[in-house]
């Protein structure tokens, strides 16, 4: 009889056993069939969302690319590319032309070689783009999005080539693996202690806590499960609960940092359109322009004017700051200047005018320096002022020496005195221009431009660097603009950019 009863002692903690373990195995088959399809979905719909985000990039830069084309602008199709290339997963960008020809690329080994394209992909016979993937030699597997460039829905002029990589997606749906193996092992754990408490009669509290998991899984994170016992299971409703309002925390918090940046991509655009689209073109004039933000967006800013028939006013401005607030003080002043510098032909008039408009609108603190310029494109002379910006430079043809502009005494910025004291000391200074002549404006994110060693560019290196891409050989202004840029990145090496960069360059010819 004793024998019987340990008999049945040891099947009945057997049946309990087997229960727990067929349980165990159900979660983990569910879970792991849920899981494969759930992120198979995933990556699916990752795909997707990177194919049309690359594509819409793509068509974005096609269609900012055309007029560059045409002009062969090949210093704003360089901007392009690199603005393209700070997206993230970008592995390369290439323009191409209509003979086969690289025009703009990341790597500037490849620009005027014949393009290779992708193995095995379609070539760009209609309007609309093209995607493939394939295997990159460094990058691994790579979404190539490919569009044509075309005028006048007949002509090809050309080709956009992104390469996106597939890293964020395989990033992601490795860490939803190791989400599912976490989740299944959370799974097998409830269910071992959902056996137990099926064996007890304990089934309330396993069906509010799953209740709450299917809740929060269908993204209720505002469910909040009963803490009906001081158990385990009543601590397991207490942590769960503790973890769904982190989770609602960080995932308000993720929904607003991309609301910002894609705010901040906006006034990017925005920005940018603000800036001339492209230089003048005047008789026995050659100009140039650079222009690049520390940040998104940027406080430096630089315009042409049309001062009559025979004149023509050039501004280059840095106001106080970076980011967002410069951006906005820069848009305004420039609003400003667009409707005062037209009607005035003396740059001390109009800084003066600026100053005092301002001073309605700045707060204390805010302030704007600005170095403004009228050409007389007949008589060649350049009659100038300052509000205490960095003094412009001209390069003499007779001398072959770059030297410093005359701006005495010194100014303040506008926006800070309206007691009069600006008025009496902002003065203007003539010069004369000859043939060969180059004169530089330029903001102090040039000069103060810093390498690894925390060393600056200075005046002395934009000074030998006009000095050398003047002499070399005959040179336009944009050619010379072009040669600082690459003095500057050289100079800088990997050292992140700390402050606005705006230079306007203009040779007489």
């Amino acid at each position: 009889m004793t024998e019987n009863k340990k008999s049945w002692s040891g099947k009945k903690s057997s049946v309990k056993m087997e229960f727990s373990i067929w349980v165990i195995l159900l979660l983990l088959v569910t879970s792991g069939t849920l899981a494969w399809f759930m992120l198979r979905s995933e990556k699916d719909a990752l795909t997707r969302e990177v194919t049309r985000r690359g594509v819409a990039l793509t068509q974005y830069v096609a269609i900012h690319s055309v007029d560059s084309f045409l002009t062969n602008d090949k210093l704003t199709l360089a901007t392009l590319v690199a603005d393209v290339m700070k997206n993230e997963d970008m592995v390369y960008a290439v323009l191409v032309n209509r003979n086969g020809r690289v025009v703009a690329s990341d790597r500037s080994e490849l620009i005027g070689k014949a393009y290779q394209r992708p193995p095995e992909s379609y070539p760009l016979d209609r309007s609309s783009p093209r995607t493939h993937t394939w295997l990159h030699p460094q990058a691994g597997w790579v979404i190539d999005i490919g569009m044509p460039l075309i005028i006048e829905d007949k002509a090809k002029i050309g080709e956009v080539h992104l390469g996106i990589s597939r890293t964020t997606i395989n990033k992601v749906v490795k860490e939803a693996w190791q989400r599912a193996i976490g989740l299944s092992g959370f799974f097998m754990l409830a269910g071992l202690v959902g056996s137990v408490i099926l064996v007890t009669l304990m089934l309330r509290p396993v069906s509010e806590l799953t209740k709450g998991a299917e809740a929060i899984g269908s993204g209720n994170l505002d469910y909040q499960i009963p803490t009906m016992r001081r158990n385990e299971l009543g601590q397991l409703a207490v942590t769960f609960n503790h973890m769904t309002r982190e989770l609602k925390v960080a995932t308000e918090q993720a929904l607003e940092q991309e609301r910002i940046k894609k705010e901040l991509q906006v006034a990017q655009q925005i920005q940018q359109m603000l800036l001339p689209k492209q230089v003048p073109e005047i008789k026995g004039f050659s100009f140039g322009s650079l222009y690049r933000a520390a940040k998104e967006i940027g406080g430096d800013y630089y315009d042409f004017f049309q001062v009559g028939d025979d004149r023509l006013g050039i501004a280059v401005a840095d106001v106080c700051g970076k980011g967002v607030p410069a951006g906005l003080l820069m848009s305004v002043a420039r609003s400003i200047l667009k409707s005062i510098a037209p009607n005035q032909n003396s740059p001390r008039d109009v800084i003066r005018e600026l100053n005092r408009v301002l001073l309605t609108d700045f707060s204390h603190g805010l302030f704007i320096t600005m170095f403004y310029a009228v050409v007389d494109v007949k008589k060649k002379t350049l009659l100038y002022t300052s509000a205490g910006h960095n003094p412009a430079l001209i390069y003499r043809s007779t001398t072959n020496e770059c030297i410093v502009l005359d701006m005495t005494p010194p100014c303040l910025p506008l926006g800070i005195d309206g007691s009069g004291m600006f008025e009496s000391l902002v003065k203007e200074k003539k010069v004369s221009l000859q043939k060969g002549d180059v004169v530089i404006l330029y903001t102090d994110g040039v000069s103060e431009a810093m390498n690894a060693n925390r060393e600056e560019f200075g005046l002395r290196g934009l000074q030998a660097s006009i000095e050398k891409h003047t002499k070399e050989k005959p040179q336009n202004a944009e050619s010379i603009i072009q040669g600082l840029d690459k003095d500057i990145n050289h100079f800088c090496g990997s050292m992140h950019q700390n402050d606005d960069i705006a230079v306007v360059t203009m040779k007489v010819e």
